[in-house]
């Protein structure tokens, strides 16, 4: 025992000696012994290794950490490993709420970031619980914005965890092959954050020492120390994923008399593939041959109370593999590229023939190709259609600036067309402050008029300062022209121009304090159509975020409202707004409780001044881990609309209920229900899994939309409008 503890204090001062040498980058320990992925961490290879020197990132930096952690870091020709040995001085208050995949419910987690590309921006972010319990997500735009985190990706990989009373321990074993790199001269150079999080009391240790200078700071590329790994005879293998399904789908239609509602079964049978090879180290070529979707998870039914239209996150797997890539974003939701163009229309889908796509990383270029094909859709009377996106971009300047350019292309079979083009420059000017300038054109065959650089085109200028402590602020001004119309794209208004001002001042509290950082706002926006300069929209807002040490929020948020109407916006058939000039003033309040306890909820309330008339809402989203084995979550949002001058008044009310159930970290079920008050119908969505390995899963789904108070309309209208049930087996070959 004493020559162990002599053993480890000689390596803490050599990794203590080593990362004060080398601030910059350092070199990973090569491993040429077995390491048996067990949780155990007593193979003989972690024993040469020397551990990190761990720091306390929150509730306090650079505080005393409270338990001790041993995190280690190595690799071989193929894998990255990493352990940690998490003492905890109560481990029966370890925090371990879901078995459910992909699913963080406020446990204990160990986590390392990636920025396998080391480009400062992009990275992909691996974490699991004590429970095993393992989630993987894809970071861009240096971990700035919730768009920033893509939560729908998935990776091949592996973890195993013990708990004990002394703690809990943790090996993860990420195969190069899932990453992609850069090798120059036999070295491959990588960016690497690892962090300990201990759920009961907030409390995070990481490697290496970020200040606590953004809200999010733990997964910021940018902020990654630097590793080499040497000498890597490495061979990419390829996938193949062959799927079979078979199912039915009921579907009930109005018949050609008007008289009554028809069904039609349609009993389905499908098989397809889908083919990754590998290019290069960091370029892979995706095939997909009759894609399907159904193991999707279905899309949170939505409320719209603006002018604007709603926008749904991408959930289908095919394009979440280097989205990162082919993102060109123009403010918001807005964008030149919407994957869910590509096989939906109008809530339907469209079946995806098949297409290809060609992602990665060569030399200081990200390059990414996407091409697929869609049938035709009678009942939409939609031809079959090709989509074509291209996107480039270069690293310049310095690490944290590119400048690049898109092309995007929508043909159907009867010669319609809609081509997108783009080009964008970020430059990180200096310190924190980042200046993205973007210009997007399109042509489209509706249009007779020639192209005009002005008309077809949308002009983004964006300047902002990445932090959160201090001041710091976000500005834009936007233009798009009457012609931009980007079909494969998203842009919720059109002919106009924009500038939205925001100015923020995050302030960091005392140790002793309960609140961790307090951050004040101002903000003004406004729209102006270019018809004729006139104001569509402005608002001045006043928000207050208080972040506390536990990790809970409140959010106060006031806002003056200026809308200019030119036809009525329409809530309902039968409540709605008429054109005309409105202001009205209106205060929102959010609070979420930490989401480390096995029963939290988020609740929020407004009362506003609205249009001619008032708003009232109400919503409450409670969940609660009853145990690792059972999670069960609701959400109740509640909009009272009442406009008394034209005798109207709506509820607009949404009512959703979601379990989750895992018997361990291969099955599991959830099941979704959500009830549109408006729409009186409930729409339920049930997923059982059983994942045998990485990419080797059996899917049970069912999806049906069942009509309440059937008799409000003539004819009378069916018990349910469709039922679907698939079985879906997937294999992964490689």
């Amino acid at each position: 025992m004493l020559n162990y503890a002599l053993s480890l204090f000689l390596l803490t001062i050599q990794s203590i000696d080593l990362f004060n040498n080398h601030p910059d980058e350092i070199s990973l320990t090569k491993i040429d012994s077995e390491i048996v992925l067990d949780g155990k961490t007593n193979d003989r290879a972690w024993k040469a290794i020397a551990p990190l020197p761990l720091v306390m990132y929150q509730p306090v930096f650079g505080g005393e950490l409270t338990e001790k952690s041993i995190i280690k870091v190595a690799y071989d020709q193929q894998y990255i490993y990493v352990m940690g040995e998490l003492y905890d001085s109560e481990p029966d208050q370890i925090t371990t709420n879901s078995l459910y995949r992909d699913r963080y419910s406020g446990d204990d987690t160990f986590a390392i970031v990636l920025d396998s590309y080391n480009d400062d921006e992009n990275a992909k972010w691996f974490f699991t619980t004590p429970a095993g319990t393992r989630t993987d997500m894809q970071i861009s735009n240096d971990s700035e914005g919730e768009e920033s985190i893509n939560r729908n990706w998935n990776t091949f990989w592996d973890s195993a965890t013990q708990i004990t009373d002394e703690g809990w321990f943790v090996e993860m074993r990420i195969p190069l092959s899932s990453l992609g790199f850069q090798e120059v001269n036999d070295e491959v150079v990588m960016g690497i954050i690892v962090y300990r999080y201990i759920a009961r009391k907030a409390e995070r240790h990481i490697f290496p020492s970020i200040p606590a200078d953004w809200s999010r700071g733990f997964s910021k590329p940018s902020q990654a120390q630097k590793i080499r790994l040497s000498n890597i005879e490495y061979k990419k293998p390829f996938f193949l994923t062959p799927y079979l399904l078979g199912g039915f789908d009921q579907q009930y239609a109005i018949s050609n008399s008007g008289n009554e509602y028809e069904l039609s079964d349609d009993f389905t049978t499908e098989a397809g593939l889908d083919l990754k090879v590998p290019i290069s180290v960091n370029m892979n070529l995706d095939v997909t041959v009759n894609t399907d979707f159904a193991q999707v998870e279905a899309d949170e039914t939505q409320i719209n109370l603006t002018r604007t239209p709603l926008f749904f996150p991408e959930k289908r797997q095919f394009f979440q593999e280097r989205s990162d890539i082919f993102e060109f974003n123009l403010g918001g939701s807005n964008t030149i590229f919407y994957s869910r163009r590509i096989g939906l229309e109008q809530g339907q889908q469209v079946r995806i023939l098949g297409g290809a796509r060609l992602a990665g990383r060569t030399g200081k270029w990200d390059i990414g190709i996407l091409n697929m094909q869609t049938d035709d859709l009678s009942e939409l009377e939609i031809e079959s259609r090709n989509f074509g996106v291209f996107r480039a971009r270069r690293d310049l300047i310095n690490p944290n600036s590119y400048a690049g350019g898109i092309f995007t292309s929508r043909i159907g079979v009867n010669g319609s067309y809609n081509i997108g083009t783009g080009f964008d420059f970020l430059y990180n000017y200096a310190d924190d402050h980042y200046l993205d300038f973007k210009i997007a054109s399109t042509f489209d065959d509706s249009f007779e008029e020639s192209f005009s650089p002005i008309d077809n085109s949308l002009i983004r200028l964006f300047l902002n300062r990445r932090t959160s402590s201090g001041i710091y602020y976000r500005t834009t001004l936007k233009r798009a022209g009457p012609r931009y119309q980007p079909e494969m794209g998203f842009e919720s208004r059109t002919n106009y121009t924009l500038f939205d001002g925001r100015i923020f001042y995050g302030y960091f509290n005392s140790p002793d304090s309960p609140l961790r950082i307090v951050t004040p706002g101002l903000r003004y926006f406004t729209t102006l159509r270019n018809k004729d300069n006139s104001v569509e929209t402005m608002l001045f807002e006043q928000p207050l975020e208080i972040r506390f040490k536990n990790e809970a929020t409140v959010e106060v948020t006031t806002t003056w409202w200026y809308e200019d109407l030119r036809e009525s916006l329409f809530f309902s058939d039968e409540t709605f707004v008429e054109p005309g000039s409105y202001s009205f003033i209106g205060t929102e309040i959010m609070f979420e409780m930490s989401d480390t306890r096995a029963l939290r909820s988020e609740f929020g309330a407004r009362i506003s001044k609205f249009y001619d008339g008032q708003q009232y809402s109400i919503s409450a989203a409670p969940t609660w881990n009853q145990s690792r084995y059972f999670e069960i979550s609701g959400e109740v949002e509640l909009n009272y609309l009442k406009f008394p001058e034209r005798d109207q008044e709506e509820f607009l009310n949404i009512y959703r209920l979601r379990s989750l159930i895992a018997l361990n970290t291969k099955v599991s079920l959830q099941l979704l229900s959500q009830y549109n008050y408006l729409a009186r119908q409930i729409a339920t969505n049930a997923r059982f899994r059983y994942n045998f390995a990485e990419k080797n899963d059996l899917w049970i789904v069912y999806n049906e939309i069942t009509n309440r108070d059937i008799e409000r309309a003539a004819p009378v209208l069916p018990k349910f409008d469709s039922r679907v049930f698939l079985v879906k087996y997937t294999y992964t070959f490689h």
